[in-house]
C-alpha cells in the first residue's frame, strides 16, 4: 500500500510547525510568570521530534469542513498536550525506557517528576481551549470541551481495561476484547476527536454549527482507521528499527502488554512453546531475560502472528476508506480531504 509522501509529509509539517509556534507562545508565557524549571520539563515531550498526527487530522478536518487553520490551532495545541501527558503517564505505568529516539521522563527523573510533568501538561492543555471563546465562540468552544472530556474519559477507561489484564494476568482473550480496549484507549484520542473537534472550528456558526447527528458518521471511521493505526504501531513496537520507531524494540513483549499478535500466537502456539510463553510473559519486566524475549519474538514471527496483525491492519484500513467513501462527511473535494484519506495509506506505510 503507497500513500501520496509530499502531501501527508507537508501537511504533516504544517499542522506541527503551527502546533509548536504556538507551544513557543504558550510556554513562554508561563516561564515568565510561573516556576521555569517545570515548563522546560513540560516542553521536552512535544519538542522532541514526532509525527504531529493528530493535529494535522484536525487542522485538517477543519479546513475540509469550510473552516481556516487558525480556527482550530488551538484545539490542535491542546490535542498535542493531552497526547504527550498521556505518553509521559504512559511511560511511568509500563516503565518504558525510550520515548522518540530519547530516554523517557521516567528514565531521566524518576516517577514522581514524571508523574507531576505528566499532570501539569494536562492542566496546560486547558489554556488553549478557554481561549477557543474567543477564537471560535463561546458555543463552540463548549461543544470542543465536551469532545476533550469524552476523548479523556475513553481513554482513560481503554487504559484501565488494559492495564487490568496485565494485573489479573488474562491471557484468555480474544481479537474482539482487543478491538474493544482499543476502540477506547487509541481510536478516540488519535482519530475519532481530532476528526470531530476540527469540524466543530471549521463550521459555520450559529444555527449551522454541527449536531450530534452531523459527527455521528466520523466515530466509525475514526475506530477503523484507529484500530489499523494501533495494530501497525504495535507491529513496529515488535520489528520496528528502534532509531526510526524512537522506542525500544520489543517494549510490549518486555511488558507483556496484549495486543493482536501476541493472541493470535497464544491460539495457535504448540503446547510446549505455549507454556514457555506465559511463563516469560508473567515474569514482571525488570527480571525478564532478553533472550527469553529474543525468543518468543521469533516464535511469534515462526507462527505467522506477525503476518497476521499486518493483514488484519490492512482490513481495517481498507474499510476505513470504504467508509469515508460511503459517507463521504468531507463532500467537497480538497487537499485536505485528500490528506485525510491518505492519512489511512499511511499509517499502514509509515516506519515511525
Amino acid at each position: 500500500m503507497s500513500y501520496d509522501v509530499q502531501l501527508v509529509e507537508r501537511t504533516l509539517a504544517e499542522a506541527r510547525q503551527a502546533v509548536l509556534d504556538e507551544l513557543q507562545r504558550i510556554f513562554a508565557e508561563r516561564r515568565r510568570t510561573g516556576y521555569g524549571p517545570l515548563y522546560d520539563l513540560l516542553a521536552d515531550y512535544p519538542f522532541r521530534e514526532g509525527k504531529g498526527l493528530r493535529p494535522a487530522i484536525c487542522l485538517a478536518s477543519c479546513r475540509a469542513a469550510g473552516g481556516r487553520t487558525e480556527q482550530a490551532v488551538l484545539s490542535a495545541t491542546a490535542l498535542e498536550l493531552f497526547h504527550n501527558a498521556f505518553l509521559v503517564h504512559d511511560d511511568v505505568e509500563d516503565g518504558s525506557e525510550f520515548r522518540r529516539g530519547k530516554l523517557t521522563m521516567l528514565k531521566m527523573k524518576g516517577v514522581p517528576v514524571s508523574i507531576n510533568v505528566g499532570d501539569a501538561t494536562n492542566v496546560l492543555a486547558i489554556e488553549p481551549l478557554l481561549g477557543n471563546t474567543r477564537r471560535i465562540g463561546v458555543r463552540k468552544a463548549l461543544l470542543v470541551f465536551r469532545e476533550v472530556e469524552r476523548m479523556a474519559r475513553e481513554s482513560t477507561e481503554g487504559q484501565a481495561v488494559e492495564l487490568g489484564w496485565i494485573a489479573d494476568g488474562r491471557f484468555d482473550l480474544t481479537d474482539q476484547d482487543y478491538v474493544r480496549m482499543a476502540y477506547k484507549k487509541t481510536c478516540w484520542y488519535t482519530v475519532v476527536a481530532p476528526l470531530r473537534i476540527g469540524v466543530i472550528c471549521g463550521s459555520l456558526p450559529g444555527l449551522f454549527a454541527p449536531l450530534e447527528e452531523d459527527l455521528t458518521k466520523l466515530v466509525e471511521l475514526g475506530f477503523l482507521a484507529g484500530i489499523a493505526f494501533q495494530i501497525h504501531d504495535d507491529l513496529l513496537n515488535l520489528e520496528g528499527d528502534v532509531g526510526l520507531y524512537g522506542k525500544e524494540s520489543g517494549g510490549d513483549l518486555w511488558e507483556g502488554k496484549r495486543t493482536i499478535m501476541l493472541l493470535h500466537f497464544l491460539r495457535n502456539a504448540a503446547a510446549a512453546d505455549l507454556k514457555r510463553a506465559l511463563k516469560i510473559l508473567t515474569v514482571p519486566r525488570r527480571k525478564k531475560r532478553a533472550d527469553d524475549v529474543r525468543w518468543l519474538l521469533k516464535a511469534m514471527t515462526a507462527c505467522g502472528s506477525l503476518q497476521y496483525g499486518r493483514k488484519l491492519a490492512m482490513e481495517y484500513c481498507d474499510r476505513a476508506l470504504e467508509c469515508e467513501q460511503r459517507e463521504r462527511p468531507f463532500p467537497n473535494d480538497s487537499q485536505d480531504r485528500r490528506f485525510l484519506r491518505e492519512m489511512l495509506h499511511y499509517v499502514i506505510d509509515r516506519t515511525k
